[in-house]
């Protein structure tokens, strides 16, 4: 087997990366090359001539820009066999030449283009370029960030003893009251606040516009609620599934849905609470207020009932009596709501 050969390549445009070609009678189509891009060797060592070159891994793709460098390397493809060697070019990654999260465009540098060719090369068909800042990295963390202001932080509490280590001193998820340094979490975000000048940004629960957080140990206080918890306190000590966006849906499509907890489960909120859909126009009855006219209608039953000058009482209050000791399980102990 020969040895792998590796160059540099400016990406000149898509080869139907973002379609589906069926194979025909008169092409096998694009299912053996999904994703291929086409790029132009940017080196002398293959005089920047013009390849078709795959994703080397399939599963992660990172499908880069008109304009954008990539690092690639030939060797066997699909049709090699014991007999025969076959060979076609895959793209590893994109050189970050700019240090940029949206885009690291550098179009033009491996063609004979004049400087009004170059200006005229987009980057693709519907991309955009906009502002998107960095994340705060900490020691030991792995991220996942997208183009457009989402990410995924595999990190965890950082001690914030030596706060001239980062940008930002400390994450907002550290409190030294509840958690060690090295405690693990995870915080999907989406849509946040990005700064001019590719300075770092960090989550902010509040102000990114949706996010989940699974904590281990870690206090979020910036954490908001239309309502505080002043029984069961939102700093709690212990792991957390914490999900914030303006608008959350969650639906089972074919069995139950099911919210379960050890202790107690909270709706917490100002407004209204609709049981059985959002044009639910019943009242919920407030028990105590009920259990109230109650006693009073039963205790007037079993009061002298004075006609004229006769006075009297039922000749039966078996069904009186009964009921007054019904009234004793009217209160449920568990389920309990806001008297409004």
């Amino acid at each position: 087997m020969s040895e792998i050969r590796w160059d540099v390549a400016e990406v000149l445009e898509y080869d139907h990366t973002y379609q589906y070609d069926p194979p025909t009678e008169q092409s096998s189509g694009n299912t053996n090359s999904l994703f291929t891009i086409k790029v132009r060797a940017a080196t002398s060592l293959y005089g920047n001539q013009v390849f078709n070159v795959r994703p080397s891994n399939i599963n992660l793709k990172q499908i880069p820009l008109v304009g954008e460098f990539v690092l690639i390397y030939k060797t066997f493809n699909e049709y090699t066999s014991k007999s025969m060697r076959r060979e076609g070019w895959y793209y590893v990654t994109t050189i970050d030449v700019h240090s940029n999260i949206n885009e690291n465009l550098f179009p033009g540098l491996t063609g004979n283009l004049t400087d009004t060719e170059i200006a005229n090369i987009k980057p693709g068909k519907t991309f955009e370029s906009k502002t998107v800042s960095p994340l705060q990295p900490y020691e030991g963390d792995f991220l996942l960030e997208g183009r457009h202001g989402n990410s995924i932080r595999f990190g965890s509490s950082i001690n914030t003893t030596y706060p001239t280590n980062y940008y930002h001193a400390g994450p907002t998820w550290f409190s030294p009251s509840s958690n060690n340094n090295g405690d693990p979490i995870i915080i999907l975000s989406n849509g946040r606040k990005n700064l001019t000048n590719k300075e770092f940004v960090i989550e902010n629960i509040e102000q990114d516009a949706s996010s989940l957080y699974l904590t281990s140990t870690q206090h979020v206080d910036t954490l908001i609620l239309s309502k505080d918890l002043t029984i069961h306190s939102y700093s709690y000590i212990g792991s957390q599934f914490i999900g914030v966006a303006d608008r959350i849906i969650l639906r089972a499509k074919k069995d139950i849905a099911v919210i379960d907890s050890e202790m107690a489960i909270i709706l917490n909120t100002p407004g209204e609470i609709y049981i059985g859909g959002e044009d639910a126009d019943r009242p919920m009855v407030h028990g105590d207020v009920l259990l109230t006219i109650l006693q009073k209608i039963l205790n007037q039953l079993t009061t002298t009932i004075q006609c004229g000058t006769m006075a009297g009482t039922f000749l039966d209050q078996t069904n009186i009596t009964a009921a007054q000791k019904e009234l004793n399980n009217l209160l449920s102990q568990k389920y309990y709501i806001n008297k409004t």
